[in-house]
């Protein structure tokens, strides 16, 4: 499906001098073509060094001109299967396959070069020459000189930009697939949490939240799962999942992350496992009115920056100090995208864009953990949508 606004895209390509912009990353391919092969990152060729796999979506500024998807032959299948939106796709290399090869027993078949293939569907495109903005961030040096050389009159600039300003505004497919995400996350959450035993590991639990992911339909992204307090310090960043085991009077802290049709969901809960004493409670309810406290000031026009300022307000008002530089981020087709809720972001919220809250409160007695609380929400046109209201906030749940 196309998910791209590509009215503003024009807008926004004309405005910055780029007449076409090229994505090579899973998320900036994903974004433009809606379509990544799942298992299609950037490893070698299995029978050549010389080449990774590579995949890009091309995107004119002129509304006219045909957008093209590239991608390596052993694609062709699940091109043809997904149906992305882009109907000029374009394969570089010999297939997995060697009866796809000129020789099928070439034991050292020519690995064909992508940059080639994407060379000649801008130069189809009068692109010999212009501007093109690639994500340099994430396409190699390797690759940028190759397609220099195959055109060596394009001007090379960062879409980086471009993408982000598209990006960060979320269209009605995108806003359902993350309400989707949210949704059957919260599921598996809450089936994980409430499956906790004691003498469990922590993962042992973090497996339990992988299965009721798979349960859901979900693709797992990652889950950070502790117990606490547990003897150690997080002054110098939280420990990695290891063997604690839980016993009663801990918290369980899951901060949980899963994808539903390319789109991530980002959940974090603290509940207690058995009674807690009352410093701990105290600390939990703090962390918990916090985010309710916050949650008014998401809404159309009102600055990042201010939340942040109105996050550390409250953080004064409890007499506790704030943990991390940030209030909560963006979050889309990864986990961590703009905005950041931080005083040096200038951007200001508007309809369509995916955010969270995440303060975080401390707790030090017998150990530390964070307490900290995720909550992901959509801003609408009079203020947000709680995304993650269905998992509880509870003590226990």
């Amino acid at each position: 499906m196309q998910l791209v606004d590509r009215e503003k895209a024009t807008h926004l390509m004309q405005s910055q001098g780029i007449d076409l912009l090229l994505a090579s990353s899973k998320h900036g391919v994903g974004y433009l073509a809606d379509y990544w092969h799942p298992v299609s990152d950037d490893y070698y060729l299995l029978w050549s060094v010389d080449a990774t796999h590579k995949t890009f979506a091309g995107l004119g500024a002129d509304p006219a001109m045909e957008p093209f998807l590239v991608a390596g032959a052993s694609e062709q299948t699940t091109v043809l299967i997904m149906d992305p939106w882009i109907k000029d796709r374009r394969f570089w290399g010999p297939g997995y396959y060697i009866q796809t090869w000129d020789d099928p027993l070439d034991a050292d078949p020519d690995p064909s070069d992508p940059m080639k293939v994407v060379a000649e569907a801008l130069s189809e495109r009068g692109f010999s020459a212009g501007t093109v903005a690639i994500e340099k961030r994430f396409l190699g040096l390797r690759y940028v000189e190759a397609l220099q050389r195959y055109l060596p009159n394009l001007t090379l600039v960062d879409a980086e930009d471009v993408l982000w300003q598209l990006r960060m505004v979320k269209c009605e497919e995108e806003r359902r697939r993350l309400r989707e995400a949210c949704l059957l996350t919260g599921s598996a959450w809450l089936k994980t949490v409430q499956s906790a035993e004691t003498g469990m590991t922590q993962p042992e639990l973090q497996r339990i939240f992988v299965k009721h992911c798979m349960d859901e339909g979900l693709e797992y992204e990652r889950a950070y799962v502790i117990f606490g307090p547990a003897g150690v310090s997080l002054i110098n960043g939280s420990p990695a999942s290891g063997s604690i085991e839980l016993e009663p009077g801990m918290f369980i802290r899951i901060d949980a992350q899963a994808k539903s049709e390319g789109y991530v969901c980002n959940l974090s809960r603290v509940v207690a496992h058995g009674d807690v004493n009352d410093a701990m409670a105290i600390a939990h309810s703090r962390e918990r009115q916090l985010i309710l406290d916050l949650i008014p000031e998401l809404k159309p026009g009102v600055a990042v920056a201010d939340i942040r300022r109105r996050e550390l307000e409250l953080y004064e008002q409890l007499g506790e100090p704030p943990l991390v530089p940030y209030t909560g981020h963006g979050v889309g087709r990864v986990v961590h995208e703009p905005p950041y809720m931080a005083l040096n972001d200038p951007t200001v919220l508007q309809p369509g864009m995916s955010v969270t809250l995440e303060p975080h409160i401390m707790y030090s007695g017998n150990g530390d953990i964070f307490v900290g609380m995720e909550d992901h929400f959509l801003i609408t046109d009079y203020g947000a949508e709680w995304l993650t209201e269905s998992a509880p906030m509870d003590l226990h749940v």
